[in-house]
């Protein structure tokens, strides 16, 4: 350690202040003497330590040598994510851990991360979802096929980074689900988050099935179609760009029997279907080939109609229909379904699924078309792989955060998102939409919330000193929230900027974050990790939640 009174000199390294003792001497180009702290954050000005000097530290002879991982410039630009998947559906559950490895664009002057890769660790069996009864799920046995599957993969939730537990399809309608999906996810990892709703299945569902990376492959119009246990789910991708998703009241354990053919569970829109093919069966009833015929091959003919364009009045829209353009060249199917649409000779399990799915395929080969029809090679396994390999997203370290402490982590915070238009910002009109939309949302029952701000077109100092007057004359009319963070969150790299003309030029004192390199859409949710080291990025998990109004009755 070096004596106190040697330390009486400021000098800057790479924008980082150190003191260090006076050097008279050079000591290498563009050098002088520093201290440990000079590299927390892997900055490497380049330099030699004089002989007879005091230095808390040392270095290797040549920075090259060793693998380029062990770098901690490499480190800034490269994240890798330990992360976890919990698909609770209808029929089945599972649990898939990945590893996702996350690059700055660099080269495209912006701190925004993308996935460059990611790598399958570990995929639990295909478990049956456990029901105490008709209504609600079995918590304890659920529990205990997820502390096996985290058994298996050798995994603790301490080492889950991010992840989401699922709730799809019927089991959404099941009493105790909410309950259930957050008990799991605080189980599970301190960053996992319980989430529901068609939209982010049919998002998640094609991303897991390849659906995505094929359009973006081939440059063309692709539809998913994730067939569940009691929903089907719809993603449209145009270019690797998903356009719209969907979901309608169509699936494979709809109808359930026992070993003895009599009925042991009948979802309401399950008997919908069969009251109008004249058959009025209730539980304890016995099956027939010729009902679960029927059921197969009417459920069978709403899936194709939909997705070669029909319309169909009985589709039982759980969402807002989707319009299939004429220009889809690819049909994925993928989902528990799609493991009968590829192979007729699979087992069933004693449910409407294996009928659906070879009279579904039944109706692909009767009708040739020119579009091509392909099942997804992961089935049933898409939504979860989906979960625990896109649904991440990384701010850059331009980020700023006044606490990070106080700040992070935070989940399911509501998004309100809106755009600026920097050729027609005014500082009164974007206050007056701030204000407008935050009493639109309703945020009853949120303490806190998130502001993110698409931004279109050029800017400067000017453009953004007028942007946070309008923030700073939010915060002065907003007296419910005066003593709340603040959270910004913006898809340029605009949030250290931000972040300095409010605190300094307006003297914001509350607590304040602003994050950028992110992307949102209308209704979201996001959750926000603790910052990571050395590369000073916060991990960041987009949702969408429906447990309020998952539409199912």
């Amino acid at each position: 350690m070096r004596p106190e009174d040697d330390r009486n000199e400021t000098f800057l390294l790479w924008g980082r202040t150190s003191l260090a003792k006076p050097n008279n001497k050079s000591a290498g180009a563009g050098n002088a003497e520093h201290a440990l702290s000079d590299h927390d954050y892997g900055i490497f000005d380049e330099h030699t330590h004089l002989p007879g000097h005091h230095y808390d530290h040392d270095h290797d002879d040549d920075f090259d040598d060793g693998p380029l991982e062990d770098n901690p410039l490499w480190q800034q630009d490269n994240i890798f994510l330990s992360t976890v998947g919990i698909d609770i559906g209808s029929s089945s559950t599972q649990v898939v851990f990945s590893q996702v490895h996350l690059e700055r664009q660099g080269e495209a002057l912006s701190s925004r991360y993308v996935v460059v890769d990611r790598r399958l660790l570990y995929q639990s069996p295909i478990f049956f979802t456990p029901y105490a009864d008709s209504t609600d799920i079995d918590a304890r046995a659920l529990g205990s096929l997820i502390d096996q599957a985290y058994r298996e993969a050798e995994v603790t939730p301490h080492d889950v980074d991010i992840g989401v537990v699922l709730l799809t399809g019927e089991a959404l309608r099941r009493q105790n689900a909410e309950g259930i999906a957050h008990v799991i996810a605080h189980k599970g990892g301190e960053f996992l988050s319980a989430s529901a709703g068609h939209h982010m299945e049919s998002n998640l569902a094609a991303h897991g099935s390849g659906a995505v990376e094929l359009s973006g492959e081939e440059s063309s119009c692709v539809l998913n179609v994730d067939i569940g246990g009691g929903t089907t789910k719809l993603a449209l991708i145009r270019d690797g760009i998903l356009i719209q998703t969907a979901a309608l009241h169509v699936g494979g354990r709809l109808l359930v029997w026992t070993e003895r053919g009599q009925i042991s569970r009948i979802e309401p829109r399950a008997a919908e279907v069969l009251s109008d093919l004249g058959h009025e069966v209730g539980l304890g009833d016995a099956v027939s080939d010729k009902m679960i015929t029927a059921l197969g091959e009417q459920m069978a003919s709403i899936i194709f109609d939909i997705v070669t364009g029909k319309k169909r009045s009985d589709a039982r829209w759980l969402t807002d229909p989707l319009e299939i353009p004429s220009d889809v060249g690819t049909v994925i199917f993928s989902g528990g379904v799609s493991e009968y649409v590829a192979d007729p000779d699979i087992s069933g399990h004693n449910d409407i699924g294996q009928t659906l799915g070879n009279q579904l395929r039944k109706v692909l080969n009767q009708n040739k078309s020119n579009i091509r029809f392909e099942a997804a090679s992961g089935g049933i396994r898409a939504t979860a792989l989906g979960a625990s390999e896109f649904n991440i997203q990384v701010s850059g370290n331009t980020g700023y955060l006044s606490d990070p402490g106080l700040l992070l982590p935070r989940k399911n915070m509501p998004v309100i998102r809106l755009t600026v238009d920097a050729e027609n910002l005014t500082a009164d009109g974007l206050q007056r939409r701030l204000i407008q939309s935050i009493t639109d949302f309703d945020l009853t029952g949120y303490d806190e919330f998130a502001l993110a701000f698409e931004w279109l077109g050029e800017f400067d100092y000017e453009l953004l000193k007028r942007f946070c007057d309008s923030i700073v004359g939010y915060i002065e009319s907003d007296t419910e929230h005066c003593d709340s963070s603040l959270y910004l969150l913006f898809d340029r790299d605009l949030a250290q900027s931000v972040g300095r003309i409010l605190t300094t030029e307006h003297q914001v004192t509350r607590p304040l974050l602003v994050l950028d390199g992110l992307r949102f859409k209308e209704f979201e949710f996001v959750d926000l990790g603790r910052i990571r080291l050395p590369s000073r990025t916060v991990p960041v998990t987009v949702k969408s939640l429906i447990f309020q109004s998952h539409g199912m009755c």
